[in-house]
């Protein structure tokens, strides 16, 4: 039996299940801890350009962290590892024996297809690579260029040399780990001096027992799964999709349904969902104005976004000038349970200043004059470490 949600019920439920309302983290480091437990993961993205992706997620959630802390945390305090989870995302370290089951298949179908290009052009790459990390430690492609490690040319996705497509393919494998990141240049170590023993120690769940963990992880990550929609969404889980295994697991009270008062296509969202519905409905949303990341949890899923929450959002970046319908490294701007506006931002760090390109203000939204808004770019600042905003010439 399904749940039956008004529009406003589903959106108040998703704020709560991607943890931007109803739970106060502490500041900084205690703060992103407890977050990125929650969240299950968090989308890398290297653009700088307002902090990075990762970044920015963990900005509109906790207070006091600044760009770089995430990362900081991430592989110099061994919070959390680095691999596919439908895209490239940051992992609590925790779950990295379930993602042994990903590596050891090869990935997908593109990823496949990739290695077994190496191994065509190149059938020593991989082994003289793998070598290499095993007797210096962590390397880049900067020193396997140094040290004349397999730099055979290499025509494929991000990279010219063979170097640089073995160490993708070894850490596709789960052979070698991302151990740290220098100006956001990946080092790759062996895994077993990245990943504690204790956590190498324990097994790793395979077949319909991995699939059942990755569709609730990715439930929970989203906090409404539409059951159809694009693939994007269901990555490494199509065939689970098509075999069913989302319904057996409604049946046996592992997910719940959710049908959404003028929404065709249903949802998937956890077993309790009705109770954390119900808990979020006694906590008053706030009226802070928060920046949501491009890359958020939230906005993962565009087209239920589009038809619960009323606000279709793209991301410009990798668009030519001319074909963008607002501007490069545009931020939504949340408040409560509605998107208020969206913003072009860039920020000076020599001048410390955050410069406003552009404004645009929602249907039923709020002027970047509101105070609410100023307040939310004032908190961005902090974010930034700068000292003054450039507001545009007409506000």
């Amino acid at each position: 039996m399904a749940l039956n949600w008004s529009r406003e019920e589903a959106r108040l439920y998703q704020l709560a299940a991607v943890g931007l309302h109803g739970k106060r983290y502490p500041e900084g480091e205690d703060g992103i801890r407890e977050a990125f437990r929650d969240l299950r993961a968090v989308q890398l993205d290297p653009l700088p350009i307002l902090g990075r992706n990762h970044d920015l997620v963990l900005q509109s959630r906790v207070g006091g962290t600044h760009p770089g802390m995430f990362l900081d945390l991430l592989h110099h305090k061994r919070l959390g590892f680095e691999y596919w989870d439908k895209m490239l995302c940051a992992i609590p370290i925790a779950e990295f024996p379930y993602f042994r089951a990903l590596m050891e298949a090869g990935g997908e179908q593109w990823e496949k297809r990739r290695e077994a290009q190496l191994d065509h052009d190149h059938p020593g790459a991989k082994g003289a690579v793998l070598e290499a990390v095993q007797k210096r430690g962590p390397l880049s492609t900067v020193e396997l260029k140094e040290l004349s490690v397999a730099q055979g040319a290499y025509r494929g996705w991000k990279t010219t040399q063979a170097a640089g497509a073995a160490l993708e393919v070894l850490w596709n494998r789960g052979l070698l780990s991302v151990s740290h990141r220098t100006n956001y240049r990946r080092y790759f170590d062996l895994t077993e001096r990245v990943v504690p023993p204790t956590i190498l120690a324990y097994p790793t769940p395979r077949g319909e027992e991995f699939l059942r963990y990755l569709l609730r992880k990715r439930v929970d990550m989203v906090g409404l799964l539409p059951t159809g929609g694009a693939a994007e969404t269901w990555m490494s889980l199509q065939q689970a999709r098509t075999d069913g295994l989302p319904q057996r697991m409604v049946d046996e009270g592992e997910l719940a349904r959710v049908e959404v008062a003028g929404v065709r296509t249903p949802f998937y969202a956890r077993p309790d969902a009705e109770l954390v519905l119900r808990a979020a409905e006694e906590i008053p949303l706030d009226g802070q104005v928060r920046m949501i990341a491009p890359l958020d949890p939230l906005l993962w899923c565009r087209d239920a976004l589009a038809k619960v929450w009323g606000f279709s959002y793209a991301w410009e970046v990798y668009k030519k000038p001319d074909q963008r319908t607002y501007g490069y490294y545009v931020l939504p701007m949340l408040q409560g349970d509605r998107f208020v506006g969206r913003f072009d931002g860039r920020y000076d760090t020599t001048a410390q200043t955050l410069h406003v390109l552009g404004y645009w203000m929602e249907p039923d939204g709020l002027p970047l004059r509101h105070a609410a808004i100023r307040d939310g770019l004032e908190q961005f600042l902090e974010y930034l470490g700068g000292v003054r905003i450039a507001w545009p010439r007409r506000r």
